[in-house]
């Protein structure tokens, strides 16, 4: 029964996620999702205590997949800050691309989301802010600069992403060598 549970969760979840792609944090509708799901109107709330908890929930969700993920990486480039860097967002495009409508959620600008919501959609960049934030420090990067950089490096990366799952740009080896040479050239990465 735990798998099963477990299973209807993360199912309820997945439709929410589409949801909120489709109608915003505002327009979701607990009643569509569980219909998403071919389950009862109730079933979500055996799960969520109501709309609010089903979308930080939500969040959290994305967050814990991106994490693993970003761990994967930190990890495999442990002993080079650049390489991290480079590869980390190198990963996270591939990610948006693999989990496009985590792209639309994540870049959504709804202001009907509680500060609760705000707070921990924005966990979901911890890590890679914590992680450009030391390399600029480790180079002596000041302060206007290091926002500039980290601006840049962030467009490039939602930027890569929303044109690879646009089709302007293809997902290959091609690319990524491209992405990666932006990236090291704009943090200096050489």
């Amino acid at each position: 029964m735990g798998t099963t549970r477990a299973g209807s969760k993360e199912k309820i979840i997945l439709a929410a996620i589409q949801e909120i792609k489709d109608h915003g944090v505002r327009g979701l509708s607990v009643r569509r999702v569980a219909e998403r799901c071919g389950v009862s109107s109730g079933a979500p709330y055996r799960h969520f205590k109501g709309k609010d908890d089903l979308i930080l929930e939500t969040l959290d969700y994305i967050n814990s997949k991106w994490s693993k993920r970003q761990k994967e990486v930190l990890e495999q480039y442990r002993d080079d800050l650049r390489d991290q860097i480079t590869e980390t967002c190198v990963s996270y495009i591939k990610f948006l691309c693999e989990y496009p409508e985590f792209q639309s959620i994540l870049t959504m600008n709804d202001n009907s989301m509680t500060p609760e919501q705000l707070k921990r959609k924005a966990t979901i960049s911890c890590q890679t802010s914590e992680l450009l934030h030391k390399y600029c420090d480790s180079v002596g990067m000041s302060d206007d600069v290091r926002e500039r950089k980290i601006y840049i490096g962030r467009s490039i990366v939602y930027g890569a992403a929303l044109m690879i799952n646009a089709g302007i740009m293809k997902a290959n080896d091609e690319t990524f060598e491209t992405i990666r040479y932006c990236i090291r050239r704009e943090f200096d990465i050489e």
